[in-house]
């Protein structure tokens, strides 16, 4: 059966890439993917087409997107505003079908929505990964509104329809948008099949979205387990291997993986004030040096990079965010502690039974993952760790780092049975594609 998968974002420069390589591994094994849309498209800074209704001819559409990043300079947010008054618009609105209706109107226009609209039409099913980006935020995320609108395009079709590997929450920043909660519900509700990747997630749609299909299975990126299990995930034995392209002398010489080692990694809270960040995380990376182990940070996604002037002041290393996606698993799986606010870099932690510390980030994320890992207690701390959260920090750091081999064990118990129901995915699909 070909299926045509939605939000791929295997090629992103982040390391939740590992869940988009593993889903599409899933699915590969049960279905043809016959098309995709990269995960690239849900921003509009560097979505092939977007705007559309310009007087900038289509083909320029590159030309239009370097004016449209630099917006906010005088030249080019002249030249914006005038195209919008000749009626320029994001071709993803608010309501699913109205964005459907725009990109059926500029196909012929735009040979990037034209290839959407082929590839979806082709395919026998539509698979949209929901990742962590369908949250009801105020003002509507586009991210968010993008994913509904290829849940329209595939009903809209008739096509089989599914939402996987997703979370669904209210922002908890802005509150719940009910506009945007109103339209996702028709989407989602006349989905064949709705995969959550948390009971969290799971709870919501089955209170907001009674009528939905929905199920708990875990994230896509648990299915790596297999790959710790058989060691063919293992920590380089050369630092230099870990500095990737274009090389640099400054990150030369800072990892000895012989001995054992604490990671600290970012957030996505943490990236929205990297001045703030910064010094909150210098005192985070002192007080978890006095815990004897080297330390190591991990830049997760590109918000993170304020972790390289933490690196660069406290002289410890950093391994970058372009770094190949397996040795960025072998790391954190043969850590002895990890400490972010990162979702998919926690879950790599976890396939190696290295326990977690969560910092916050948005919505549910990492309190979820807490209980889809099944720890003890479910403790979350500030993205931005004061003196009171780094001491409770360090507390519950000696705790873990106490229980030894007994707590690695039982988190990789724990992984693995997350694993098996991941697997599962590809049979829920099929068990939920009327023909």
């Amino acid at each position: 059966m070909k299926v045509f998968f939605v939000g791929d974002n295997s090629a992103n420069l982040n390391w939740g890439r590992g869940a988009s390589i593993a889903l599409r591994e899933t699915l590969s094994e049960a279905f043809e993917i016959a098309g995709c849309v990269p995960g690239d498209w849900l921003d509009l800074s560097t979505a092939e087409a977007g705007i559309v209704g310009t007087i900038l001819p289509a083909k320029f559409y590159k030309l239009f997107r370097y004016i449209w990043r630099r917006r906010r300079r005088k030249p080019f947010g002249w030249y914006i505003r005038l195209e919008r008054m000749f009626g320029a618009k994001d071709f993803i609105a608010e309501d699913p079908v109205v964005s459907v209706d725009n990109l059926i109107a500029h196909k012929k226009r735009h040979p990037a929505l034209a290839r959407i609209y082929g590839s979806a039409a082709a395919a026998e099913a539509i698979v949209v990964d929901g990742d962590g980006d369908i949250i009801f935020s105020t003002p509507p995320r586009r991210q968010t509104l993008f994913l509904l609108a290829m849940l329209e395009l595939g009903l809209r079709l008739q096509k089989p329809t599914f939402l996987v590997n997703s979370m669904i929450s209210d922002c908890p920043s802005s509150g719940r948008n009910s506009r945007t909660l109103g339209f996702a519900k028709r989407q989602i509700e006349h989905c064949n099949g709705v995969a959550l990747r948390d009971p969290a997630s799971l709870d919501y749609v089955r209170k907001e979205m009674p009528t939905a299909i929905s199920t708990f299975i875990p994230d896509s990126l648990f299915t790596w387990q297999q790959c710790y299990a058989t060691q063919s995930l293992r920590s380089p034995k050369h630092s230099q291997s870990l500095v990737p392209s274009a090389e640099s002398n400054e990150y030369f010489n800072k990892f000895d993986f012989s001995q054992p080692y604490i990671c600290i990694g970012g957030g996505a809270l943490a990236g929205t004030d990297p001045d703030r960040a910064v010094e909150c995380y210098k005192r985070l990376v002192d007080a978890v040096s006095q815990l004897g182990y080297r330390v190591y940070l991990t830049e997760n996604d590109v918000p993170d990079s304020f972790l390289r002037r933490v690196a660069s002041e406290k002289h410890v290393g950093i391994i970058l965010v372009n770094t190949p996606i397996a040795m960025c698993a072998a790391v954190l799986g043969r850590a002895r502690l990890f400490i972010s606010g990162r979702y998919h870099p926690s879950i790599f932690a976890s396939l190696g039974g290295t326990p977690c510390i969560f910092l916050g980030s948005h919505a549910h994320k990492m309190s979820s993952l807490s209980s889809v890992l099944e720890y003890d207690t479910h403790i979350e701390f500030d993205a931005f760790p004061d003196h009171c959260d780094i001491t409770e920090i360090i507390m519950t750091a000696r705790k873990y780092l106490d229980q030894g081999e007994t707590l690695r064990t039982r988190i990789l118990q724990t992984a693995k049975r997350r694993s098996d129901e991941a697997l599962t995915l590809s049979t829920f699909l099929q068990s939920h594609i009327v023909t």
